[in-house]
């Protein structure tokens, strides 16, 4: 058996193991893999995994490395899983640096368990739909409250949570001619609201149909005259919501060098390209042990994965230099070069649908469209040509 790629120290090998009631953390692992092979459909969504995963996260979210080596861990064995997880994350992250203390701390109370399930609809204030001459989703003021029309448009385990940690661009002025632009007098300013999913006019449309990761049932929730109120505002309205809720706070002791301007290229999506890409170096470092000619192959790119990991880390402690555009480049050529290999490797049988490289395959694929902002699309464009 090949030793897993992604070491785990004691406290997060303590926390998984009291989560899962297994002795060690390879029969969790193992677990994942064995799972990782039937989601396939938007039914699939994988809710134990989540609980245990959000359970472990809240005994080591004081560990800003041990939470890093736990989402490359959860990577390495379901890639599904740990995509969920993080639009958790991303939705606590909101939450956690909010003002709305009572919201914030009602929240919080239920999350930590892993009983009440959050996710995110920011894509749009980021990278998606940017293009568009009016923001898909419009708060517009309604006495002390405000009514949200339109839509998000990917938006993770939508049917299954609790809670949608929303963005919307505020429209001022008359409300019948504010419907189509903004205020040509101010500036855009926006807001993150927390929704709960049984607030009426909120309607989660059929998931769309992936290359992959159709078990995370990823897709757009539309908002038909939605009401929020001020206890449901955990930031706005401003001017780039996004990066003012980003802001580390006494209470955000997550990945601490992740982007400031709302995650796009931060640590976490870098982190899950890495931890995907081990899983294909375990697949060649184990066909090489009876193919002699895969060996140099495999320990090249084991160098190359353990190189990536160092500055991962690195980083996340605020100790590296390296920029995260090059950083997320190099993660998403790292999952998309070992996927591929370990498909050579496995030949006509890996190209079936079914098989575990097919898969991983596919699912690097993932990398080039989520959370990519311009320089790393850019980058990657270039590198085509080259």
């Amino acid at each position: 058996m090949i030793e897993p790629l992604v070491e785990l120290d004691a406290g997060l090998e303590a926390a998984i193991s009291k989560e899962c009631g297994k002795p060690e953390s390879l029969l969790w692992l193992a677990d994942l893999r064995r799972g990782s092979r039937g989601l396939r459909s938007n039914s699939d969504f994988p809710v134990l995994n989540l609980r245990q995963s959000a359970r472990i996260e809240s005994a080591i979210s004081h560990n800003s490395r041990s939470l890093l080596s736990f989402y490359l861990w959860l990577a390495s064995g379901c890639l599904t899983t740990a995509f969920v997880m993080t639009q958790r994350n991303a939705a606590l992250r909101r939450i956690e640096t909010s003002t709305n203390e009572s919201t914030r701390e009602m929240l919080l109370s239920s999350l930590s368990t892993g009983d009440h399930f959050a996710t995110v609809g920011i894509s749009h204030l980021t990278t998606s739909r940017r293009h568009l001459s009016q923001p898909p989703l419009r708060a517009m003021p309604l006495g002390e409250d405000w009514v949200l029309e339109g839509f998000s448009p990917w938006v993770t385990g939508a049917r299954f949570a609790d809670t949608l940690v929303v963005g919307a661009v505020e429209m001022v002025g008359d409300l019948d001619k504010m419907r189509d632009k903004a205020s040509p007098e101010n500036k855009p300013r926006e807001f993150l609201f927390a929704i709960p999913t049984s607030r009426p006019g909120m309607v989660v449309e059929p998931c769309s149909e992936l290359m992959a990761l159709n078990g995370s049932a990823t897709g757009p929730v539309r908002f038909e005259r939605v009401t929020a109120s001020r206890a449901d505002v955990l930031h706005g309205p401003v001017e780039n919501v996004m990066e003012v809720s980003s802001r580390r706070g006494p209470m955000d002791d997550r990945f601490a060098s992740d982007n400031p301007k709302g995650g796009a290229g931060g640590l976490h999506t870098s982190a899950l390209a890495i931890g995907h890409a081990a899983q294909a170096i375990e697949y060649l470092l184990a066909e090489a042990r009876v193919r002699s000619e895969l060996g140099p192959i495999a320990i090249g790119l084991r160098k190359q994965w353990r190189c990536a990991l160092d500055i991962l880390h690195q980083m996340n402690s605020g100790e590296g230099t390296c920029d995260l555009v090059a950083l997320r480049k190099n993660a998403n050529d790292l999952a998309l070069n070992c996927s591929q290999a370990a498909l050579v490797a496995a030949k006509g049988v890996g190209f079936a649908e079914a098989h575990d490289v097919g898969r991983w395959c596919r699912e690097a694929m993932f990398f080039l469209v989520w959370s990519c902002p311009q320089g790393v699309a850019q980058a990657h464009l270039c590198s085509f040509m080259s």
